[in-house]
């Protein structure tokens, strides 16, 4: 398996036969986008240093895989909490395709900190959730039905929490490798010539919901008080950053890790690694607005508080 976006364009050309087919036969074009990935709290130790970012992009979109990585092999996005991985002057789109009717394509995030170096890791990871997803009944579909949505997503996030919950035995500090940041899906689907689209982070994945606790987890959630941005006279600030933009065309999610750091002839130390992604689909051109899904256990755990309440799904 080889990460790079040659691969994707690849794939996508042979999927909608290129560009001399006729205009109907190519669907309503969609991509995928980050357009902000920033450092809350970064993994690395050193206070003076940048984490050093990337995400692997892995799925299914007709009957190919999805297969990417971004930045490129053997490249990294610089992220600090004043210093952005990526900003909305420069978006990442890390899927792009048609979709005709019923078609669709399922487009799994996984973020990463550190060099990126190690690709014998990277595969093994991409490999496992590949195998995980196709494990997932509805998985070999070449098209969706209203019905056949729902089923899908919760399957696919239910067969990836089987390979995250066992990530550290293939990253970790101990290890001295790259560290799992997190991951969400987006799925995008024609339904009668107009583009739905849902994300599914992984969510709880070690841990508990509650506490200061070690945990790892990728959810829709309220973030504390700690989001530096800045205003329009370049001055730094911290804020609360909802899981929704002002304009509704932004979704963010939060994947975030506290751990014990454990050092010779010292207790272990908790240190949290914190980020926040936003995710912008659009459809020729446009871009589409999100909603959160009303209370309720399958699309709302109800928390005593903001920061405590969190979204299983967005659509």
């Amino acid at each position: 398996m080889k990460f790079g976006i040659k691969s994707v364009l690849a794939s996508l050309t042979l999927a909608v036969g290129g560009a001399a087919l006729p205009a109907h036969a190519a669907g309503v074009p969609v991509t995928v986008d980050i357009t902000s990935l920033r450092a809350i709290q970064k993994f690395t130790l050193d206070e003076k240093a940048d984490d050093q970012a990337y995400v692997l992009v892995t799925g299914i979109y007709g009957d190919k895989p999805i297969d990417a990585r971004f930045p490129e092999a053997g490249k990294t996005w610089e992220a600090a909490p004043k210093k952005p991985a990526i900003t909305a002057k420069q978006p990442v789109t890390v899927w792009k395709g048609a979709l005709d009717e019923g078609e669709f394509a399922l487009v799994t995030v996984s973020l990463f900190q550190g060099s990126g170096k190690d690709e014998v890791l990277t595969k093994k990871y991409a490999e496992q959730i590949a195998t995980a997803e196709k494990s997932t009944p509805g998985f070999d579909k070449k098209k969706l039905g209203p019905a056949d949505v729902k089923p899908l997503a919760q399957g696919v996030v239910k067969s990836e929490q089987a390979v995250i919950t066992k990530i550290k035995d293939t990253f970790s500090r101990q290890k001295n490798t790259d560290h799992f940041g997190g991951l969400f899906n987006v799925l995008v689907w024609n339904e009668g010539g107009k583009i739905k689209k849902r994300v599914d982070p992984v969510g709880l994945t070690f841990g508990e919901h509650f506490g200061n606790d070690e945990k790892i987890y990728s959810k829709i959630k309220f973030t504390r008080n700690n989001v530096f941005t800045q205003d329009e006279k370049g001055v730094w600030g911290t804020e609360i950053m909802e899981p929704l933009s002002d304009d509704e065309k932004a979704l963010r999610v939060k994947m975030l890790e506290n751990e014990l750091i454990k050092k010779p002839g010292a207790n272990p130390a908790p240190k949290t690694t914190d980020y926040l992604a936003d995710v912008q689909v659009t459809a020729e051109g446009k871009a589409l607005k999100w909603k959160l899904p009303p209370e309720g256990p399958e699309g709302q755990f109800v928390g005593v508080d903001n920061i405590h309440t969190y979204w299983n799904y967005a659509n």
